[in-house]
């Protein structure tokens, strides 16, 4: 279990990351076929269908076409299958530096959607520790250092890998 400080906050109280140990006990105790859930891809969390926007289902959308390998994970539902969660190659999934900064764009966006409304969709959503690490990382992006046009190598090859694990927000 992963707490987080939802004070002034109305959405999901809990927040389960899987590992292999534990997926099959959860998924033989909770229906997650009948369309209850969603998964978002960029962090990997599974929210309550109902608290899904037009907005996230756009930025879904896109993450879902830029990382196909991402996307048949959540087509094929492995992102609940222990096999696949044990594998340590399997859950080393392709990416970009693109993912990482588009991802703390996105929670960006969900934190101050959350503080603006009062209600969260996942408690991480409103976790000042996760949002200092995206302006931390998106400063790093946007100021790099060097002249102009040059490439700052603390950001690394444009190839690289997700650790996928998967999360549930639930009350």
């Amino acid at each position: 279990w992963q707490r987080y400080d939802i004070s002034g906050s109305i959405g999901p109280q809990y927040q389960l990351q899987f590992s292999y140990q534990n997926v099959s006990t959860w998924a033989a105790t909770n229906d997650h076929s009948d369309g209850r859930w969603y998964l978002r891809i960029d962090d990997q969390a599974m929210i309550p269908h109902d608290l899904v926007d037009d907005e996230e289902r756009h930025y879904q959308a896109w993450f879902q076409a830029r990382y196909p390998e991402m996307n048949d994970i959540r087509l094929d539902g492995d992102y609940l299958n222990e096999a696949f969660l044990s594998d340590p190659s399997a859950i080393q999934v392709p990416a970009d530096r693109t993912f990482h900064m588009a991802h703390c764009v996105r929670a960006l966006r969900r934190y101050w959607q959350a503080r603006e409304s009062g209600h969260h969709v996942c408690p991480r959503d409103i976790d000042h520790r996760h949002m200092k690490h995206c302006l931390d990382s998106l400063d790093e992006w946007a100021f790099p250092e060097g002249p102009r046009g040059s490439v700052a190598s603390s950001m690394g090859m444009n190839t690289t890998r997700l650790i996928w694990k998967t999360k549930v927000c639930f009350d």
